[in-house]
């Protein structure tokens, strides 16, 4: 009988990714399974597309074809930042950015800065978070758990296939359901997120206050400190 448990599908098989690393024995590795993020290119529009809408834009002037490559050119580099590491730094802090975007189509952001080395970024080094992963179990020490609930990381290294055994899965997470492994060392730092969706009285006020009990009795519930006497 066949040991692979069931996993709910997390997407289409992921392309492109490295084998797993078998070369050396690693006692404090930690595999984690789950659904890397997808990873598409910032433009999405070719240069021939972006010269056109430049092009248009600026009918009534008379630059020349070698001129509007250039302005490509430079309009590219300017938003990709890829003028030079100075440039680059600046627009890709090692952070993560909360946004969206309002009725106005106008951009809000909330950027969260983390406690995580960058490798001498700045200055033209290698940046320590390399991948998003959805999580939902993980291998450590010969054996295979489950999270209670999916987790958000960033992660230091990229994910990695998975290759089947003699049941066609790793711990029951198989590549045609989505997954993807991650091999990192139980000392690397890594950023979880908490990401909960419901209404405020459930994850403010029912989460906050021990057992069920009386509206009334909430502001008693939540006092957080003794009252202090007037003189």
């Amino acid at each position: 009988m066949s040991n692979c448990s069931s996993n709910p599908g997390v997407g289409r098989e992921p392309e492109g990714l490295s084998k797993p690393i078998y070369d050396t024995y690693n006692p404090s590795e930690v595999r984690l399974y789950g659904r890397p993020a997808t990873r598409e290119e910032i433009f999405k529009i070719t240069d021939e597309q972006i010269r056109q809408r430049i092009e248009t834009s600026l009918r009534e002037t008379s630059l020349k074809e070698d001129d509007l490559r250039t302005l490509v050119r430079i309009v590219k580099e300017a938003a990709l930042g890829t003028i030079d590491n100075d440039v680059l730094a600046g627009i890709f802090r090692q952070q993560i950015v909360l946004a969206i975007f309002d009725d106005e189509l106008k951009f809000n952001q909330l950027p969260v800065s983390v406690n995580i080395p960058s490798k001498n970024f700045e200055k033209g080094g290698e940046r320590y978070i390399k991948s998003i992963g959805v999580i939902y179990g993980y291998a450590y020490e010969g054996q295979c758990y489950k999270l209670p609930k999916p987790q958000i990381m960033y992660l230091p290294d990229e994910p990695r296939e998975i290759l089947g055994g003699d049941c066609g899965c790793d711990c029951g997470y198989v590549p045609e359901l989505g997954y993807a492994v991650w091999q990192i060392d139980k000392l690397e730092r890594v950023i979880a997120l908490d990401v909960r969706s419901d209404d405020v009285k459930t994850l403010v006020l029912d989460e906050n206050m021990p057992g069920s009990r009386s509206p009334m009795a909430y502001a008693q519930v939540m006092a957080l400190a003794p009252q202090r006497h007037r003189d």
